[in-house]
């Protein structure tokens, strides 16, 4: 059978000029220009990799280590790729040759070509691809969500064309990708490395780029070699945007009846304790005062199951894990404060119910916008069992400062006074312990305690 040679240019004068070369020097090869590599190198029978410096899709090292990350074996010649060490060719352990010449019909050139093609053997890329492989390209092809293969190292061997040029990506890290915010990046990157070098899969991972406003679910886990040691990670990354969209105004609309219920509760409450109190003055022997204080009963108990259900978002929780910066920068986003800012100083990754994570995001943000003036700096942090958020407005008045937690203590005139009372019900409902203090240099600090780490699954 015919050796086969890739060019990656789109030039095709490339490929006929070098088969050619190839013909005069006595080997019989095929060869062909490609300007998208993967789908031949992956469906074809290929022996050889050539891969000029001028007019390759990628700089040729990316290339070369996205290709090493699925076929370790294949031989590769980098045309152009400068001179090491001294002079000639230069092998990377008989699998690479590098050689100067930019021109692929050079003698050097066409020597390197030649001696690559009689020594590949044993290399995967050299036979038909089976049908496992052909259904996973398959998917890679035709799924509308981002799927991809990173090696040891974290570098992009395959991606999913329908959400990503591999040509972007092949043979690099997340950080060193420029399209996006560089601390979504280094997210990625700290999530792939984790994965790597324990075997632990990140499961369902809730991410937000807010320059985009995009939102996206994303699982990876390990890939496996022959010898079951990790080889790198395979990963899927689904767009959620417009569900998230749906869901924050479902929230909000949620949000403003159970502030209603709550504030009607109150007054309603109000009211009872003062019926009641009129009622204790009236004579036990009085026609039908038992039957007023046990209607009486009865509406308290019901003002206080409103207030338990306005109060929660839902009995059962759904606790995945996620980034600190993720769900603050999503909220933050849906604010109307253009003059404020917001800081995360130290971003860390906690497993929380997400809606309700959110709610105590929307809730604690908003306290610190409506109380620290337009043009005020909220600050999110991790913390050790969980997380802060603090502002440097004018602080707590209220004494002790766990006031503001109470059901109706409202710190300004239009206030409902129930906002941080959600927050607390939220914490105790998820076992969280919930705080609330002055900081030094003013401004006021909420802390969240209790909360799950993703290593104490």
């Amino acid at each position: 059978m015919t050796d086969h040679a890739l060019v990656v240019s789109a030039d095709r004068t490339d490929a006929s000029a070098l088969a050619d070369s190839l013909d005069r020097a006595g080997v019989a090869a095929s060869v062909e220009s490609v300007p998208q590599l993967f789908d031949a190198l992956c469906y074809d029978t290929v022996n050889c990799l050539v891969v000029p410096s001028e007019g390759a899709p990628v700089a040729p090292p990316d290339l070369e280590r996205g290709v090493r990350a699925l076929y370790p074996g294949l031989p590769v010649v980098l045309v152009g790729a400068g001179e090491r060490d001294g002079g000639g060719p230069e092998t990377d352990s008989g699998r690479t040759t590098r050689v100067e010449t930019a021109d692929v019909t050079d003698a050097e050139a066409v020597a390197a070509v030649a001696a690559a093609l009689e020594a590949d053997g044993e290399s995967a890329a050299g036979r038909p691809p089976s049908r496992p492989e052909t259904l996973l390209l398959s998917m890679v092809d035709g799924f509308p969500m981002h799927l991809y293969a990173k090696d040891e190292a974290a570098r992009h061997a395959l991606a999913t064309g329908a959400t990503v040029d591999l040509a972007d990506v092949i043979g690099r890290t997340d950080l060193t990708l420029t399209d996006g915010p560089p601390d979504h990046h280094e997210r990625s990157h700290a999530d792939d490395r984790r994965v790597i070098e324990t075997g632990e899969p990140v499961v369902e991972t809730a991410e937000y780029t807010a320059g985009d406003d995009e939102y996206a679910l994303t699982t990876k886990v390990p890939w496996y070699g022959a010898d079951g040691e990790v080889i790198g990670l395979v990963g899927i990354t689904r767009d959620i945007s417009e569900r998230k969209r749906r869901e924050q105004e479902l929230r909000h609309r949620n949000e403003r009846l159970a502030k209603v219920a709550l504030v009607a509760a109150h007054e309603l409450r109000n009211e009872l304790q003062v019926a009641s109190g009129r009622l204790e003055a009236v004579p036990d022997d009085t026609p039908h005062v038992d039957v007023v204080a046990e209607s009486h009963r009865r509406l308290a108990a019901t003002v206080d199951d409103v207030v338990r259900l306005a109060s929660r978002e839902r009995v059962e929780t759904d606790e995945r894990t996620v980034w600190l910066s993720t769900v603050a920068r999503e909220v933050w986003a849906s604010r109307e404060a253009p003059e404020a800012a917001l800081v995360v100083a130290d971003d860390a990754r906690i497993r929380a119910d997400l809606e309700s994570l959110r709610i105590c995001f929307e809730i604690l943000l908003s306290n610190a916008v409506d109380h620290g003036g337009p043009d005020v700096t909220v600050t999110v942090r991790g913390t050790e069992t969980g997380f802060a958020v603090e502002d440097d407005g004018p602080g707590i008045d209220a004494d002790p400062t766990n006031r503001v937690f109470d059901a109706g203590f409202a710190a300004s005139d239009d206030g409902d006074g129930f906002g941080l009372y959600v927050v607390q019900r939220i914490a105790a409902d998820h076992g969280w312990n919930l705080t609330a203090e002055n900081v030094d240099g003013g401004g006021a600090r909420f802390g969240v305690g209790g909360v799950d780490a993703p290593d104490s699954e």
